[in-house]
C-alpha cells in the first residue's frame, strides 16, 4: 500500500510528546516528531487514524527560526531528545504552552507560571541504554531499530563510559539501566537477551536478570539526609536541579503542620518534609519504603488510598505520584480531610490538570513551578501549592 506524502506541511504547535503538529490541505491534524513550530516539511503518513495522522519527516523544506543544529550527532534519528534541535527558551514556552492547554478548563485564575532551567550537557545521572553484541546505542524514535553510539551528551560521562564498559566485556545484547551518585557510586540493572558474564566492571552492583552481584544500594546524600536507592528503584534523573528540587517543594509546606505525604519512594521528600513538621508518609512499593526505613524515615507500605482511609485529619497533604496520577479514592479522601493545602509534584502535565481540576471547588492553586529535569525533551516536571478556598 502506497504512503501518503504531504507536502509543504507547515508546523503550527507542538503537542504533548515532542511531535510537531500541523494540518493537511483537507484539515486533517498531522503529528510529525522532529519539527517545530514555523518549520514548513515534507513527512509520510505511517499512521492514518481519520482525523489525525501520524507521519515521519522527510525533509525540512523550510527550517524555523527556532530550529537549532543539535549538540549531538545523532539527534535527528535518536529516539531519546526529541527538543534537540529546538532553542531553549523556545524549549521552556513550549512546556509552558502545553502545561497551560492542559489547565484550560479549570476555572480560576492561573498564577504565573514559573520555570527553573537546566543545563542538557552530562544532566543525567540516571539513564537506559540498548546493547547488541557488546556495543550499546538507543533506539530511532518509534522503532526497534538500534542507533549506536560511542557517547550520549546528556549523560554524565563517567556513567556512560561504565555502561560500554561492562555491555563490552560481558559480550551483552539486551537492555541497561545505570545510576550514580556524586561520589561515583553506580548500580546497573540488566536485561540480557544474551551475556558472557565475566564481572560486574566499574560498577559497585549490577542486577541482571534478577540476579544480583556486589551491592545491592546506594546513597544520595541530599541537604536533609541520605536517600538510597537499588538498582531498579526510581530516583530523579537531573543531578543538577537534584537539590534544589528537594529544598523547593518542601518550602511550600508551612511550618509546624500535620503533614501527610503519598507515594513517598525511598524519601526524597520526607527527609526535608520533616523539617517542617510531623510527618506521616506511605509508598506501595515495599523495596522503596524499606529503603526510606533504612534511612530512618518512618515510610509506610501501604496503597495511598488506604492509607488516607486511616488519617483523620491533616493540615497539608503533599503528593508525588506516578505518571497516571492520584487515583480517584485518593481525590475523594483529600476533599473529605480538606486540609489547609497540597503540595502536587507531577512529571504529567495531562494527569496533574485533571486531578487539580477534580479538587477546585474547594481549591485554587497558588504557586506553579516548572522544573526542566528534562531539557532537550518534552518531558515536564511541576510544582503546584493549592489552598483551600
Amino acid at each position: 500500500m502506497k504512503k501518503e506524502i504531504i507536502k509543504n506541511l507547515e508546523i503550527t504547535d507542538t503537542a504533548y510528546g515532542g511531535a510537531g503538529v500541523g494540518r493537511s490541505e483537507s484539515g486533517q491534524v498531522i503529528f510529525v516528531q522532529k519539527t517545530v513550530e514555523g518549520d514548513i516539511v515534507e513527512a509520510e503518513i505511517f499512521d492514518d487514524k481519520k482525523s489525525f495522522a501520524f507521519a515521519r519527516l522527510i525533509k525540512i523544506v523550510k527550517p524555523s527560526h527556532l530550529r537549532v543544529k543539535p549538540l549531538c550527532s545523532a539527534a535527528d534519528i535518536c529516539g531519546g531528545c526529541s527538543f534537540a534541535h529546538i532553542d531553549y527558551e523556545a524549549q521552556k514556552n513550549i512546556k509552558k504552552h502545553i502545561v497551560l492547554n492542559q489547565f484550560r478548563k479549570y476555572k480560576h485564575n492561573m498564577p504565573e507560571i514559573k520555570i527553573v532551567e537546566s543545563s542538557s550537557k552530562e544532566y543525567r545521572l540516571r539513564a537506559t541504554a540498548r546493547s547488541r553484541n557488546g556495543k550499546i546505542g538507543f533506539f530511532e524514535h518509534g522503532t526497534n531499530k538500534l542507533v549506536m553510539a560511542e557517547k550520549c551528551p546528556v549523560i554524565k560521562e563517567s556513567l556512560y563510559k561504565k555502561m560500554k564498559e561492562f555491555a563490552e566485556i560481558n559480550n551483552l545484547s539486551g537492555e541497561i539501566y545505570a545510576i550514580e551518585n556524586d561520589e561515583g557510586l553506580s548500580l546497573a540493572d540488566i536485561r540480557a537477551e544474551s551475556i558472557d558474564y565475566k564481572h560486574i566492571g566499574s560498577f559497585e552492583g549490577v542486577c541482571i536478570n534478577n540476579k544480583k552481584y556486589g551491592c545491592s544500594n546506594i546513597a544520595f546524600n541530599t541537604a536533609y539526609g541520605a536517600v538510597q536507592v537499588t538498582h531498579k528503584s526510581f530516583f530523579q534523573a537531573n543531578r543538577y536541579l537534584l537539590n534544589d528540587f528537594q529544598e523547593y517543594a518542601s518550602s511550600l509546606v508551612s511550618n509546624s503542620l500535620d503533614i501527610v505525604e503519598l507515594y513517598a519512594g525511598s524519601g526524597f521528600f520526607t527527609c526535608a518534609l520533616m523539617a517542617k513538621g510531623r510527618v506521616e508518609a506511605c509508598e506501595y512499593e515495599q523495596v522503596s519504603a524499606n529503603l526510606g526505613r533504612q534511612s530512618g524515615y518512618n515510610i509506610k507500605i501501604s496503597d495511598s488510598g488506604i492509607f488516607l482511609s486511616k488519617i483523620k485529619k491533616c493540615d497539608c497533604i503533599f503528593l508525588d505520584p506516578p505518571r497516571n496520577g492520584a487515583d480517584k479514592k485518593v481525590i475523594e479522601h483529600i476533599k473529605r480531610l480538606h486540609p489547609y493545602e497540597i503540595i502536587y509534584v507531577s512529571c504529567n502535565p495531562i494527569t496533574l490538570a485533571r486531578d487539580i481540576i477534580r479538587l477546585e471547588e474547594k481549591y485554587k492553586i497558588t504557586d506553579f513551578t516548572l522544573y526542566d529535569m528534562y531539557p532537550d525533551t518534552y518531558h515536564i516536571e511541576s510544582v503546584v501549592r493549592l489552598q483551600r478556598i
